[in-house]
């Protein structure tokens, strides 16, 4: 952790975090949507062995990556228009973050890491993950920004489909 870094700004990132969750569960797709970048990557890459996950986006296999914001926008798109059959019917979801860590900041952005559990309810009945979180924050028009949220699920093998609200 860094200690040069501001308490407001460690303040502010907590809460964007714990709001950008509440939006998912809310299905506040607009809002949430609003919370990113025009430039943001939304990336979870997959496990390439039992110790790490894949490290290159563009050229190996990931379990979802949207390389801007319109890539994330699309896929409300499809959600908010049933288009999407893994989304039918709309899992409920609950978002636990919890030890958000502002670990410094990197020409202008601000580096974060978190830890999530997401549990949730549908067709195929209750299920809870784990995540690792890695974020990037960036001031834009005086708002803070998501520019990068990686997410490392614990878990290698997924039962049921899987969607941004799972996340």
């Amino acid at each position: 952790m860094d200690a040069n870094v501001d308490t407001n700004v460690k303040d502010e990132v907590a809460e964007l975090i714990n709001w950008e969750t509440t939006l998912l569960d809310r299905r506040d797709w607009d809002a949430w949507v609003d919370l990113f970048s025009e430039d943001a990557v939304y990336w979870v890459p997959s496990w390439a062995d039992e110790e790490q996950t894949v490290s290159e986006p563009e050229t190996q296999l990931n379990l979802m990556y949207f390389r801007n914001r319109g890539g994330i926008e699309d896929r409300v798109f499809r959600i908010e228009s049933r288009d999407s059959y893994a989304s039918l019917p709309l899992d409920r979801t609950v978002h636990i973050v919890s030890n958000i860590l502002v670990s410094g900041i990197d020409k202008g952005e601000i580096i974060v890491t978190a830890n999530c559990l997401v549990h949730s309810f549908g067709k195929h009945g209750s299920q809870t993950r784990a995540s690792l979180y890695d974020f990037k924050f960036r001031k834009i028009d005086a708002q803070l920004k998501i520019t990068q949220k990686k997410i490392t699920l614990i878990d290698d093998m997924l039962e049921g489909p899987v969607d941004i609200y799972h996340l």
